[in-house]
């Protein structure tokens, strides 16, 4: 939160890449920004992945993703959900895992995306910026072969936690998912929503054929049901609580370990 806002092209957002990885460092974990440019509805904007690596005993890899950047344009905007509530999770599984000693089958990828937020109602080339570029780079080093899915988490800590899965998702992972929500206790938070597609970071590696899903709660707001913190300045750290971060990094915790280490 130090570095709010962290839009995209911005100082704060630059700050908030190089503390990203020198957190995934300081476990013990490979890492890098990889910088890029790409075009905007504004013009032409520099963008920073920041991407750790725990290789496996194959050369398969499940990619683990959050956005860390922040919407633009909102005065007085934290983004302590919309994205830091994520990215902490990731960066604590990273903590976590790296510290363990313990190499899992698949490799996992710590996907820290840049540019996720529109500022154009995602017309085509608006925001998933980094998530794109990814994708595209998979595609390009044939890598793409090697990731058996991507683990999209996004607005995780909420005080009012209710997860909901959109219907653009794999099915297979929509199951390990709901395996592990029963396995944590936490199969209550849950609902599917089945006909209704969220545009979100899964989004490019489901278009790219790598099964994706998106752990969202996309009702984030004064009262249950109601999404009206999303993108306001009521979207600080008061809003959200560690009891939600917590149940969220158990859930993530418990799916890498059946999609992972099993």
């Amino acid at each position: 939160m130090e570095f709010s806002p962290r839009d995209a092209g911005t100082p704060g957002g630059l700050k908030a890449a190089e503390h990203i990885l020198q957190r995934l460092e300081s476990f013990g974990i490979e890492a890098g920004i990889d910088t890029f440019a790409d075009m905007t509805p504004e013009g032409e904007k520099t963008f920073r992945n920041v991407v750790g690596r725990i290789p496996g005993k194959t050369d398969r890899w499940i990619i683990l993703g959050s956005h860390f950047d922040t919407m633009p344009g909102i005065e007085n905007f934290q983004g302590a959900n919309d994205s830091g509530s994520s990215t902490g999770v990731l960066l604590e599984l990273a903590h976590m895992l790296g510290q363990a000693g313990q190499i899992p089958e698949v490799g996992i990828l710590f996907a820290f995306f840049d540019g996720e937020e529109g500022i154009a109602h995602y017309v085509p080339g608006d925001g998933l910026h980094g998530s794109r570029h990814m994708a595209n780079t998979l595609v390009e080093s044939g890598e793409v072969k090697n990731i058996t899915a991507m683990v999209l988490l996004d607005m995780v800590g909420d005080k009012d936690l209710h997860f909901n899965i959109p219907a653009n998702s794999s099915r297979k992972l929509v199951k390990e998912v709901l395996d592990a929500a029963h396995a944590t206790g936490h199969r209550d938070r849950f609902s599917l929503l089945r006909n209704s597609a969220i545009i979100d970071d899964h989004v490019p590696f489901l278009e790219i054929g790598i099964p994706a899903i998106d752990i969202i709660d996309f009702k984030f707001g004064s009262a249950p049901g109601k999404n009206d913190y999303w993108h306001t300045e009521a979207d600080n750290m008061g809003s959200i609580c560690a009891e939600s971060l917590k149940i969220s990094g158990e859930l993530a915790l418990q799916l890498l370990k059946q999609l992972a280490f099993e």
